[in-house]
């Protein structure tokens, strides 16, 4: 591991005007013609699965078939970000506010009180969007995917501007006297997460390691630029990238595979060919970033905390697609080196007396670029300086003597009996293949690559 950057989150007496950002922009698949390709299977695995591609876009849907009565659909669209107005992140929102079929003011809210849904939500990531349902009921779960296909292809929000002003942001004014006011579900959203000093971390620090491109901006949006937004805007976002051909659609379950696409081509049918903007996801160029210096971003705090700080340090650890030996790889070392309080780093650190607790999540590897990050909370000013050093020597000091053989073998035992039980409590099974599924599928890989690591 190489230190690129590290954050350096200082408490000071700051008001931020921020808005909590995540929304889920969709994009559709158009079937004329399936064409069924059988792809492996991942290992001990009760799943058969099967990618339908259309001859008209040449994208696929995956099929899984399982004994599981919990059935899961889910559609993903590429929605890269060229700013941080939250685009995606409101059209998210506003797709679920009434369709051509469903033209009632909220379908979500009265889905949420009146299906028997199992799972009902949408996703919003740097790069891309997800709206996946599940039921248990084969009734229930056609009726819940055709709200949601009709919602994103043809959402009431393309021609009614109070859509955006009610999800994304308007002006607003209770006494004349008074100024002006930005108001807004997603603006108000985004206004808690900025004033969030984990969620100004993680943002910093993301920005922080790439200077350009999708990652370099704020999908979810940022406050201060959420006014910007124009419909017209808006409406071109769903027009580039809420189209068949920049969609990818998972299917999961017991029931008849014929009839999933049969659903589908209910709604896809009517697309036709077009050209589309160009929604792949880019490599960041690799930067030296070592001899920058710290990031400083200040955040809002009490009294008691001001002379507290959070001090994180950052890698991007891939340029170029990982095999899967080297995702697991990684996988291990993150448990080796933080993945419960006798691991190495994380003794090292809490052990140190530096800081109050742990912090910066380790692994992320659901986008394009895998990240590390690690640092601590409650870092008093004079020994901000140290972390670094902590956990730079502590690093150095396990590359040059190695780990324990024990902790390998415990490490792995554990990862290994965790994708053995796949456990996934309340959270439905399938929609646990889909998201695995689609770190690679959207990025134009195999989707079974993703499950390669799941054993069930």
């Amino acid at each position: 591991l190489i230190p690129i950057r590290y954050l350096h989150l200082t408490y000071l007496f700051f008001h931020v005007h921020t808005l909590n950002i995540y929304f889920c922009p969709i994009y559709c698949l158009s079937f004329f013609f399936f064409f069924f390709l059988m792809i492996r299977r991942p290992p001990r695995s009760t799943l058969s699965s099967s990618s339908a591609a259309s001859d008209v876009y040449k994208r696929q849907v995956l099929s899984v078939s399982a004994d599981d009565s919990n059935k899961v659909f889910g559609i993903t669209f590429r929605t890269p970000p060229s700013d941080s107005m939250g685009i995606p992140h409101i059209l998210e929102h506003s797709v679920l506010c009434g369709s051509r079929l469903y033209p009632v003011k909220e379908p979500f809210v009265e889905l949420l009180k009146g299906s028997l849904q199992t799972f009902l939500n949408a996703f919003t990531y740097p790069d891309r969007t997800c709206y996946p349902v599940a039921s248990q009921n084969l009734q229930d779960y056609h009726n819940l995917v055709r709200v949601y296909l009709d919602a994103v292809f043809h959402p009431r929000a393309l021609s009614d501007p109070a859509v955006l002003e009610q999800e994304g942001w308007h002006y607003s004014i209770s006494d004349p006297k008074d100024d002006l006011k930005y108001k807004g579900v997603v603006f108000n959203e985004m206004k808690g997460v900025y004033s969030s000093p984990d969620s100004l971390m993680h943002r910093a620090m993301q920005q922080a390691l790439f200077t350009q491109g999708a990652y370099s901006v704020d999908s979810g949006g940022d406050p201060l630029a959420i006014p910007e937004l124009s419909f017209s805007q808006f409406q071109a976002f769903h027009e580039q990238f809420y189209h068949p051909g920049n969609a990818r659609i998972f299917m999961y379950g017991d029931e008849d595979p014929a009839s999933r696409l049969s659903l589908l081509h209910e709604f896809l049918s009517d697309f036709r060919k077009k050209d589309l903007a160009d929604s792949t996801v880019s490599w960041h160029p690799a930067v030296d970033l070592s001899g920058l210096g710290p990031v400083v971003e200040p955040y809002p705090a009490t009294e008691a905390q001001k002379e507290d700080h959070t001090v994180v340090l950052g890698w991007v650890l891939n340029h170029a697609e990982m095999t899967p030996k080297q995702s697991l790889t990684l996988g291990v070392l993150d448990h080796l080196l933080l993945g419960n309080s006798s691991s190495v780093l994380y003794k090292a650190l809490t052990d140190s007396g530096i800081g109050k607790e742990v912090t910066g999540g380790g692994l992320s590897d659901e986008l394009l670029h895998a990240t590390y990050s690690v640092g601590l909370k409650g870092v008093p000013s004079e020994r901000v300086g140290d972390v670094e050093k902590m956990v730079m020597d502590t690093l150095g000091q396990i590359a040059e003597d190695g780990l324990a053989l024990s902790a390998i073998e415990a490490s792995l035992n554990t990862i290994e009996f965790r994708l053995r039980e796949f456990n996934t409590g309340n959270f439905p099974r399938g929609l646990s293949l889909m998201l695995a599924s689609m770190r690679e599928w959207i990025y134009g890989r195999d989707p079974v690559d993703g499950l390669s690591l799941i054993h069930i």
